[in-house]
């Protein structure tokens, strides 16, 4: 399977992350579903079957943690991997029970952040 046939599932909630968005594509992830409702990205995720998840989100923040919990519960999701973007930092070491895969503090490196799609994206 290429970057072609590779499903990405971003939820960006303040448009902070787009310009990464373009960059991800950019790299050949073509198939990517944004949506900047929280509420709704779990029930993207089991209609859209993604390889890769990326959050943006606030660690901690009640509905971040619900949506991983709901994520690493579901059979046909558990094994998917999350990638985390926050601009807060100071929650991340309280959040071992969560399970989330990488996590990344705005501002992002972009080269280390595509680094990472593509380990996860190959596993």
């Amino acid at each position: 399977m290429d970057n072609m046939d590779k499903k990405i599932l971003l939820l960006d909630r303040d448009n902070d992350i787009m310009g990464l968005a373009h960059e991800i594509m950019f790299y050949g992830y073509s198939d990517m579903h944004i949506t900047s409702d929280p509420d709704a990205v779990y029930k993207i995720a089991k209609n859209y079957r993604p390889d890769l998840v990326i959050l943006d989100f606030v660690l901690g923040d009640e509905n971040f943690t619900s949506i991983c919990e709901l994520f690493k519960s579901n059979e046909l999701l558990k094994n998917v991997p999350v990638i985390v973007v926050s601009k807060s930092h100071n929650r991340v070491i309280h959040n071992d029970a969560l399970e989330e895969d990488t996590v990344f503090i705005k501002p992002l490196d972009n080269k280390d952040f595509a680094t990472q799609i593509s380990y996860h994206m190959a596993s």
